[in-house]
């Protein structure tokens, strides 16, 4: 009896262990499967991960549409440069012509941050960046070698030393100044005397004093190199960007066309533009045949005047004939804008026949008939006088040669008498 109970036990035992072994086995094996589906999840989630970290870094800009570049690069690009950077960086190009202009190179870094930020990556001599010239403010972005481009505009960082007094001062000092008018665009000019080419052929870029602008030794003048202009005849020149400072900040910038000219200044500060015209001109034509019909015929020039500011009645005129004509008469002939004509005389001053006129047109410029022509001008003139009988010296030697004559035979006959 005790026997057969301690057999049940033991196969209790048994089989309890039996169960509990089995029981382990499926836990490893489970614990196992959800170790390899854990570690398969996490493989493909890394393998997702360092795909997508693969794509946002090699986006390729070579496929670039322009709706893609209008979305990443904004309408408006904030840059830590200074206008007064950029103005004394302009003001600087002619003496050293390899600096970098420093919007242009700030703009490039920007733009290649923004586009790594939207997953690209471009290399900054693929980007071409230009600056429009006449406030800085517009500029535009484009992909070399791609006909891709963006147009934006930029935020400059203010200077340290920005004062809306003195920006206040500049502006209403800037807006003082009485510029010529050339064409619809302020401008300064250098007058030269016509005739005077070896002066007029040292003109340069340099030879407006552009401080006498203003009379304010508190505000620095500076100009750019020029980009544009007027070639040969009169007037010529080139386009300048002036920038004015006060206190080594730039407050005020202005496009102007820096010109030379022949011809003359009214008194109110207005250049006049003296163009020659030629003999096969029509206008030299017509009105050389009205100087004829008046007897006159000896012409020093054919000239057309254009004004390059305010003009007003009785302006005096002076047209440079050069000392030789001193004292000597001349008479002007005039068309006004009807198409009729006026004679205006005068005598030359100091190289010049100045008259008084209210309005600009064709002048022709003759000597008068009773002017002495004996002049370095006019190299018939002496002949002339030296080819004319002098009259009065003639008659005296004919008489005195008939009483010698007289006289000889007179002496003769005497002689013979004898």
């Amino acid at each position: 009896m005790k026997t057969k109970f301690n057999f049940k036990i033991l196969l209790l035992v048994s089989i309890l262990l039996i169960a509990m072994c089995l029981f382990n086995t499926n836990m490893v094996q489970a614990t196992e499967v959800t170790a390899d589906e854990t570690k398969t999840t996490t493989d493909t989630t890394s393998s997702s991960a360092e795909k997508t970290q693969t794509d946002t870094t090699t986006k390729s800009i070579d496929n670039l549409t322009q709706e893609e570049l209008n979305t990443i690069i904004p309408s408006e690009i904030e840059i830590s440069t200074t206008k007064t950077e950029v103005a004394n960086y302009f003001a600087n190009t002619e003496i050293n012509p390899d600096l970098e202009n420093p919007a242009e190179k700030a703009l490039k870094e920007k733009i290649v941050s923004i586009f790594s930020a939207s997953g690209y990556t471009i290399d900054m001599s693929k980007i071409s960046v230009s600056i429009m010239t006449n406030d800085w403010e517009e500029s535009y972005a484009e992909i070399i070698g791609q006909k891709l481009h963006k147009n934006f505009t930029i935020k400059y960082t203010r200077e340290s030393g920005y004062s809306e007094q003195d920006a206040k001062y500049v502006k209403n000092k800037v807006d003082t100044i009485k510029f010529a008018n050339y064409e619809g665009e302020d401008a300064v000019f250098t007058i030269y005397n016509l005739g005077d080419e070896k002066n007029a052929s040292k003109w340069s870029r340099d030879t407006f004093d552009f401080t006498k602008l203003l009379n304010d030794s508190s505000i620095t003048i500076k100009k750019s190199n020029s980009f544009g202009g007027q070639g040969a005849g009169t007037p010529w020149g080139e386009v300048h960007n002036l920038y004015f400072f006060k206190n080594g900040v730039l407050y005020a910038t202005k496009t102007i066309m820096n010109m030379g000219a022949y011809g003359t200044t009214l008194e109110n500060g207005t250049p006049v533009n003296m163009v020659k015209l030629e003999k096969d001109d029509e206008i030299y034509k017509a009105m050389a045949k009205e100087l004829e019909n008046k007897g006159l015929k000896n012409i020093l020039g054919c000239y057309e005047l254009t004004a390059y500011g305010t003009t007003y009645d009785n302006m005096k005129v002076s047209f440079n004939l050069g000392n030789d004509y001193n004292g000597k008469e001349v008479q002007i002939l005039h068309k006004k804008k009807n198409n009729t004509y006026e004679i205006l005389k005068t005598t030359v001053v100091d190289g010049k026949a100045t008259i008084t006129v209210s309005e600009f047109s064709p002048f022709m410029i003759a000597l008068s008939n009773t002017t002495n022509t004996n002049n370095t001008n006019d190299p018939t003139s002496d002949k002339k006088l030296d080819d004319e009988p002098k009259t009065g010296v003639a008659d005296y030697t004919i008489f005195a040669s008939v009483l010698a004559i007289i006289s000889l035979g007179g002496i003769v006959t005497l002689k013979l008498k004898k």
